[in-house]
């Protein structure tokens, strides 16, 4: 399904095309009806596929009241009043106790997305979670959008879009924002889900700008991806250090591009575009904890009512990182078997066992959680095709995908080494991998076997790749559903998705059934509760 021949891409397709089609002549009118019919197809193909999407992200975001709603208003009121210290009661377990003050470790991109409305009114304090996860999520189609188009430029240049491809790009759009760990995100409007929608969102921007900026670089273009990176930085620190090697990358090709084509100026940009996040987030992290760039972990006060997480601590220095971690987690997160069919609707479910556990190494969490291949197959062989292609055709596309995919890849290194396994961070593998996916699938589009003796056997390989992208979008829909059920307190199932489990009530302290030992007793704080009453678990997935 991968074309062996290259087909001019990017700056060589239009150079070729400009070649081939003078002005004035009746092939240049040609190739204009042509650029023109394949954008409309292109907006009204991404644009179905987006509204549908929307509708079944939007079904699943809001039968939920929103968990730690509270947490980035505050802190955006907090930056407000020029402080970063945030209420205790609006942080509760999250808390990082700090010189007598209260602090949270979460980005501040989010809060300042809250302040256009916060600054008018605070009628919808402790509210927005939804409304910013369907920003986040706006963001994600556009950002996934724009990505396919450049890249399809760059893999098929002016090529006419089909009825097929047209269909493809719009279940393209489906399966990300449907089919994909973005449906998990959305079962629950919680903070933890928040900050990784965002960090998606972000990175596929980071990406689209490094991949428009390979075709036309320019002093704007460098100027707009480090601001992209700063943000996805400041949303999820892990991604974010991905966008920075991305235009670390982008920084790389620069300097080495011919020298008549090399620009100081611009590489200047790209050099401050990766120095202005990490200066910017270590700034935070000073003004927050006085570290640079660790979490003061003992000063937490999860840390000082949760028993598995000082055994954590104490088995690995006191961090909660360390390359013990890898064996499991790179297990679990690429192993093909980590979804299972249930009888219940949606008829998939997790695993029934959590993560085995490589070695000797002591977890703070072990959810049970799915992985790439099992709840996204389809972006997973898409990929692969994409790598591929990518390794084929070489020369400008090289330039286009290799610092997007290897730098947010370089990211995902961060829940590799955590001592947790748990589905949401599934999300970080999750934005160099739709970069490589569309490549796949544009890869396919350009293939020549359906012109050949094997039509048979090519369509009948498109049809199964098609069915497992259906199949994986179910299963990824499917564990979003089930995560939802099974997070109500009434429901017999509820706690299994997460290691420990956590509630508070009226006037209590928080009461923790943990895995291994009794909890010590927690400082006092105030209760979290859902609109209907109930009280609020703890969710680590």
């Amino acid at each position: 399904m991968v074309p062996t021949r290259a087909e001019p891409s990017g700056e060589q397709a239009t150079t070729a095309a400009g070649r081939q089609h003078r002005p004035g002549t009746a092939d240049s009118g040609d190739a204009a009806d042509t650029a023109d019919e394949n954008r409309r197809t292109f907006l009204r193909s991404t644009v179905a596929g987006s509204i549908a999407a929307f509708v079944v992200f939007t079904v699943l975001l809001t039968r939920k009241p929103s968990v730690f709603g509270g947490i980035l208003d505050a802190q955006a009121r907090a930056l407000f009043h020029g402080r970063w210290n945030v209420p205790l009661d609006t942080l509760g377990f999250e808390a990082f106790a700090v010189h007598g003050k209260f602090y949270t470790y979460f980005g501040i991109w989010p809060s300042i997305v809250r302040m256009p409305v916060l600054v008018v009114t605070h009628r919808f304090d402790g509210h927005l979670t939804q409304a910013s996860m369907l920003l986040a999520f706006a963001v994600t189609m556009f950002a996934t959008a724009r990505l396919h188009w450049s890249l399809r430029r760059h893999v098929r240049g002016a090529a006419p879009i089909g009825r097929g491809e047209a269909a493809c790009i719009a279940g393209f759009q489906v399966l990300v924002g449907a089919g994909s760990i973005v449906a998990f995100l959305g079962s629950r409007p919680v903070v933890y889900h928040e900050m990784e929608l965002w960090g998606i969102a972000t990175a596929l921007v980071t990406a689209d700008l490094a991949t428009r900026y390979a075709a036309r670089p320019t002093i704007r273009g460098a100027i707009t991806l480090s601001a992209a990176a700063t943000a996805t930085a400041m949303s999820r620190p892990s991604v974010g250090f991905g966008a920075v090697m991305t235009v670390a990358l982008v920084g790389a090709f620069e300097v080495f591009r011919r020298k008549r084509l090399r620009s100081w100026p611009r590489i200047a940009v790209l050099a401050a575009g990766v120095l202005l996040p990490v200066v910017a987030y270590a700034g935070v992290n000073e003004a927050r904890f006085g570290t640079v760039y660790s979490l003061p972990l003992d000063k937490q006060v999860f840390t000082a009512v949760d028993h598995q997480r000082q055994l954590t601590l104490a088995a690995n220095h006191g961090s909660l990182f360390g390359l013990k971690f890898v064996p499991t987690t790179l297990l679990q997160y690429a192993r093909p078997d980590a979804v299972r069919p249930s009888h219940r609707f949606p008829w998939v479910d997790f695993p029934s066992q959590r993560a085995h556990v490589v070695g000797d190494a002591v977890f703070d969490t072990l959810d049970r959680s799915s992985s790439i291949p099992a709840s996204m197959p389809g972006f997973a062989i898409l990929g692969a095709i994409g790598v591929i292609v990518v390794v084929r055709r070489r020369g400008h596309l090289v330039m286009a995908v290799v610092p997007t995919a290897v730098g947010l890849g370089v990211g995902t290194g961060f829940v590799l080494t955590i001592a947790f396994v748990t589905n949401r961070y599934l999300a970080d593998f999750f934005p160099p991998l739709v970069p490589l996916a569309l490549v796949g699938l544009q890869g396919v589009a350009s293939s020549r076997l359906a012109a050949t003796s094997n039509a048979a056997r090519a369509r009948i390989a498109v049809g199964v790749l098609v069915f497992v992208c259906a199949v994986g979008a179910w299963i990824s829909f499917g564990l979003g559903v089930v995560y939802q059920r099974d997070l109500r307190p009434s429901d017999p199932g509820y706690g299994r998705g997460t290691g420990t489990a956590a509630a508070t009530s009226p006037g209590s302290v928080p009461r923790l059934r943990a895995r291994t030992a009794p909890i010590k007793a927690a400082p006092p704080m105030a209760p979290r509760m859902t609109s209907d009453g109930s009280p609020v678990a703890r969710s680590r997935v």
